[in-house]
């Protein structure tokens, strides 16, 4: 049986050796299998700018880590979109391609919720952005 549940604890940005530590935190609560995504804990130096850790530096890490954890680590590569045609494609297929990318990072779209400014559809759904802009 599959069941979604909610951890409380928050992220430090610790990069892959945290996602080691949510790892055995979950299989403490009976987990036998762990997503870990694109830049899972990452941060950036507040000097620079620059990514402490590679985008995948914490699925290596994971992997490298699961036989001796008793944990299962899922791997799903970093989607982006290509276009309304297509709409979102794993990272490196585009790049196989030779698709053009457009993004939109967290950041930005943070920034754009903030000045009230234009989302594209392809990135969120209008009704969750005027919820978001509501909260």
């Amino acid at each position: 049986m599959f069941r979604w549940a909610y951890l409380p604890y928050s992220m430090k940005m610790a990069g892959p050796r945290e996602a080691i530590q949510h790892m055995i935190i979950r299989k403490n609560f009976g987990a036998t299998h762990f997503i870990i995504g694109r830049d899972m804990a990452g941060t950036k130096s507040t000097i620079t700018g620059d990514d402490f850790y590679g985008p995948y530096d914490a699925q290596e890490t994971g992997k490298k880590f699961e036989a001796e954890l008793g944990m299962t680590v899922t791997h799903y590569e970093n989607m982006v979109y290509v276009g309304p045609e297509e709409g979102y494609v794993q990272e490196s297929q585009a790049k196989k391609d030779g698709k053009n990318v457009v993004k939109l990072s967290g950041t930005e779209f943070r920034r754009r919720l903030r000045a009230q400014e234009e989302i594209p559809e392809w990135f969120a759904f209008k009704s969750v952005v005027d919820i978001l802009r509501k909260a």
